[in-house]
């Protein structure tokens, strides 16, 4: 009797830690938020990997930017390419409103079906020590096509960096010179000769 009282006692301590502590969702490939067709923004939606597991997605598991060489506390989204845009700028931008923002974001984009051995990596970045925002530039993506977003988190401790965060893939504006003689193009960048990384 006395052994079945300290059972359920320790169950009863353990299980609220338990049921506060599941992983979101979209946690693994499998259980992907589909964002839509891009461009895709959305603002009043915030997105967690608080409590994410690491996934295993076989063959190229960890990706090539993703800091301390492990896959952390990732989550899976999607969306379909448009049939007119191919450039795009993915954005994760830690969400501060409830004071735990994501830290030392990472984002890697994937091309592929959602089973193990089936996705393959076509660019990775991670945002610089403490920040809260990540940018990925892809270019010459195919119109009509998934693909797929593993958002993380880097940590050189251990102690998770989760938190909440916005998410957007948008078209990238498109970059000119003005010695390229002109642009039909409503929006956008304008360089002198030099470009965005001239020296003068």
């Amino acid at each position: 009797m006395l052994m079945r009282n300290i059972c359920t006692l320790t169950l009863l301590f353990f299980l609220p830690a338990f049921l506060l502590a599941q992983a979101p969702a979209n946690d693994d490939c499998d259980g992907v938020i589909n964002l839509g067709e891009a461009p895709v923004c959305p603002d009043s939606t915030v997105f967690s990997n608080v409590d994410a597991t690491p996934s295993d997605i076989g063959f190229g598991n960890i990706p090539t930017c993703f800091q301390g060489g492990a896959v952390g506390n990732d989550v899976w989204f999607s969306f379909v390419s448009s049939d007119t845009i191919l450039d795009y700028t993915i954005t994760v931008s830690g969400f501060a409103d409830d004071g735990n923002p994501i830290s030392n974001p990472q984002v890697a984009l994937y091309r592929g079906a959602c089973a193990f051995d089936n996705l393959a990596e076509l660019a990775c970045s991670s945002g610089e020590p403490g920040s809260d925002v990540v940018e990925l530039e892809v270019s010459g993506l195919t119109p009509g096509i998934t693909y797929f977003l593993r958002v993380s988190d880097y940590s050189a401790t251990g102690t998770p960096h989760w938190g909440d965060f916005n998410l957007c893939v948008i078209e990238t504006p498109p970059a000119s010179t003005i010695d390229e003689g002109g642009s039909t193009a409503c929006s956008g960048v304008l360089y002198d000769t030099g470009g965005p990384d001239g020296d003068y």
